[in-house]
């Protein structure tokens, strides 16, 4: 699932500010790439440029806070709801993070991917390259069976409001000497 439509996906649980919503991505979806702080900014900046959100005030300490706009609300539907092909990294994002929003029909979703990943009609390829090609595909289809197959069932959560502040923290006074 693309980190666009993460951030949508996450921001339906109300507003946020960046590095709030890098936090629940991470967390949400257990990413095994890391996320840089920089594409979220840079991200959220499309989606304003993009009308998907909106300013939405700002925290207490003065963190701006991001908020989905009416059509920010339909494409994070329709990002909720269908899959972006067979790719199994994406797939084990999309479902996760399906599963952690409220409201998200997640066995649909799931309904969805197991059509994704069926078996490609048509007789096998001759040649070597494109036989070991087809039976790779094969294989990770089985995978994704299997995995949405022993996928437990998750409630959904809320957001953290527990979530420090990027950067150094306050300094402490010294001590005398």
């Amino acid at each position: 699932m693309s980190l666009r439509d993460s951030l949508l996906v996450v921001l339906t649980l109300g507003p946020a500010y960046g590095y709030q919503l890098h936090a629940e991505v991470v967390e949400r979806t257990r990413r095994s790439a890391a996320l840089n702080p920089g594409q979220v900014y840079s991200t959220l900046d499309r989606l304003a440029r993009d009308e998907l959100l909106r300013p939405a005030g700002t925290t207490h300490d003065g963190l701006p806070l991001y908020a989905l706009t009416d059509a920010g609300h339909g494409a994070a539907a329709n990002a909720l709801a269908t899959p972006r092909g067979p790719d199994f990294a994406a797939m084990v994002d999309h479902v996760l993070l399906a599963q952690s929003v409220p409201g998200a029909d997640v066995a649909g979703l799931i309904a969805a991917y197991r059509t994704v990943w069926r078996k490609p009609a048509g007789a096998a390829p001759t040649e070597p390259h494109r036989l070991a090609a087809r039976r790779a595909q094969d294989e990770l289809a089985k995978a994704a069976h299997r995995w949405l197959d022993a996928l437990p069932r998750v409630q959904p959560w809320a957001p953290r409001a527990d979530r420090p502040r990027r950067g150094r923290g306050l300094r402490q006074a010294e001590e005398p000497r």
